[in-house]
């Protein structure tokens, strides 16, 4: 992917959501970088400190962590035009808790965060802005842990095929089923199911 057509992604969706002026659109497309993750790459890894956030430009990654029996557990995808990023190893500098890996080829604009706060201080507007996304992200999160402890895994696969159209053809089916929290083989079941109760 081409640098320049990544930042005019990136300027697009800040423009999108807040005025910019040419001058401030300048700044912020200097601030990020462009890095290809090949499939499988990391942007970030569990235990070590994630020195970078990003917006994704084109690809999928998976968030995900590894607990004290060996188990993955997904958290999210990160599709285009997503932020992914360990915000409290991000800002604090201890060691991230998460994994960010590539499912396939994939493009990020990433920033460091000394640049960040450079760039906050610099166009104000991007500290607000951030401020929202932080708030919708929460949302999001609220509302996973609320579907993850009231909602059965069929009503879960629902909320994510509706927020993530197409997801299904991205991601592979044993990562889907480990963000829902069931085996694979309990995926394919209640897909059936699904399918069977359609007709």
């Amino acid at each position: 992917m081409n640098e320049r057509v990544a930042k005019e992604q990136l300027i697009d969706y800040f423009s999108n959501r807040i005025d910019l002026s040419e001058s401030e659109k300048e700044r912020i497309a200097t601030a990020y970088s462009l890095i290809k993750l090949d499939k499988k790459k990391y942007l970030f890894e569990q235990g070590k400190r994630c020195v970078t956030e990003g917006f994704v430009v084109g690809g999928t990654l998976r968030v995900y962590y590894i607990d004290q029996k060996g188990l993955e557990h997904v958290l999210y995808f990160a599709l285009k035009d997503w932020w992914v990023g360990d915000i409290a190893s991000f800002f604090s500098g201890e060691p991230s808790a998460l994994n960010a890996q590539a499912l396939e080829d994939s493009w990020v604009l990433v920033i460091d965060p000394e640049s960040k706060d450079n760039l906050f201080k610099e166009v104000p507007a991007i500290e607000r802005m951030f401020r929202i996304i932080s708030q919708k992200h929460l949302t999001v999160l609220q509302k996973r842990f609320l579907l993850t402890v009231s909602a059965n895994a069929a009503e879960r696969f629902q909320e994510l095929i509706q927020r993530s159209p197409g997801i299904e053809q991205l991601v592979p089916q044993h990562q889907i089923a480990s963000y829902l929290g069931i085996l694979p083989e309990s995926l394919s079941r209640m897909k059936k199911q699904m399918n069977k109760n359609q007709l």
